[in-house]
């Protein structure tokens, strides 16, 4: 994964070009933020065909619609229904020789319940245009025009790659911990799998108790504990919580994902905001999601951290609002960001 340092590189030599990017988009170690435009595309029925995809996309990428529905975010906010499929396009259009483009949803959104890209944000290493996103929200939610949305983040291709870069295997990690590079605490109830690290769940709970989640609010929360008897999920609540361990990285990029077997029975660490940044700090926060009702226990295995090794001199580590959060902040600080502009 390229450093933000490469990133600029790369677009002066004329091997990654972004059109519309703003002065800030490169402030963070590995990513570039990136804005919707201001136009949705929806299913306006029950049922969607898959038969029918083909035609979907034409329509997004010509706006002309026939079987979808366009909605104009409007400026004063536009509701979107939950669970329902939106589609929409990055302001900017990005182009790429030898380097392959992969969004991410932002952290601070996923802990609203907003998802974007639930399959796959990986797209062509000779990519080139704009990229379609995907939102689908837990709550009625109040999105606004041109919202930096997302983390695009690159990769080298095969035929680029060193050899001395990509992610790191179990065996690594554990010496990158023993030489201080990567801290994982505390240590009595993780597991190191061959390319991973199992981190577990914290007994405190959050959720959401206004009916619609505005982005320009602070969205009020309410805690709970649960002990070993465990809780059950509802499939309409969106619920923030953290792993027990603390994290840091001082010369890698840590990815948080979900675990397979959890992700097989519905439940959903995070959706799309699980990629960190060099020099991170803090427990990783995740808005859990379920597809049906589910019952989780305290120190369960919950999620699994990855580590890449970054492409290109890092100069900038990350300093964000996620960093150093203490035990008891749960939350997220999204409308902070859009009342600053």
């Amino acid at each position: 994964m390229l450093t933000n340092t490469e990133i600029k590189k790369q677009l002066e030599t004329g091997n990654i070009q972004i059109t519309n990017l703003k002065d800030h988009s490169l402030d963070k170690p590995n990513s570039c933020l990136v804005s919707i435009e201001d136009y949705l595309y929806t299913f306006d029925y029950r049922i969607i065909d898959t038969k029918d995809k083909d035609k979907y996309m034409k329509e997004i990428s010509t706006g002309a619609v026939d079987t979808l529905k366009k909605i104009k975010i409007d400026k004063k906010g536009t509701l979107l229904e939950p669970h329902k499929v939106y589609i929409t396009k990055t302001s900017e259009k990005i182009t790429t020789n030898g380097y392959v483009p992969v969004l991410n949803g932002r952290t601070s959104l996923s802990l609203l319940g907003v998802s974007i890209e639930l399959n796959n944000g990986f797209w062509t290493q000779h990519h080139s245009g704009q990229l379609l996103i995907t939102i689908v929200c837990t709550k009625p939610t109040i999105i606004y025009p041109n919202i930096e949305i997302g983390n695009l983040t690159f990769f080298e291709s095969t035929n680029f790659q060193s050899k001395t870069n990509g992610m790191l295997s179990g065996r690594e990690i554990e010496r990158q911990m023993k030489l201080g590079n990567i801290i994982i605490t505390p240590k009595d109830n993780i597991l190191i799998n061959p390319n991973s690290v199992n981190l577990s769940l914290n007994n405190t709970l959050g959720y959401y108790t206004e009916p619609i989640i505005d982005l320009k609010k602070e969205n009020k929360i309410e805690t709970i504990k649960f002990d070993e008897n465990g809780i059950i999920l509802s499939p309409n609540h969106t619920y923030v919580t953290r792993t027990n361990e603390w994290t840091e990285t001082k010369e890698h990029i840590p990815m948080l994902s979900g675990r397979s077997s959890l992700g097989r029975l519905g439940y959903h660490a995070h959706c799309s905001g699980g990629m960190g940044s060099i020099g991170y700090k803090g427990y990783f926060h995740m808005g859990l999601r379920v597809t049906t009702p589910i019952k989780i226990y305290p120190n369960m295995k919950c999620a699994q951290i990855y580590y890449f090794k970054p492409v290109g001199e890092t100069i900038t580590k990350y300093n964000g609002s996620m960093q150093n959060l203490s035990a008891e902040q749960l939350g997220s600080s999204y409308h902070k960001k859009l009342i600053k502009k």
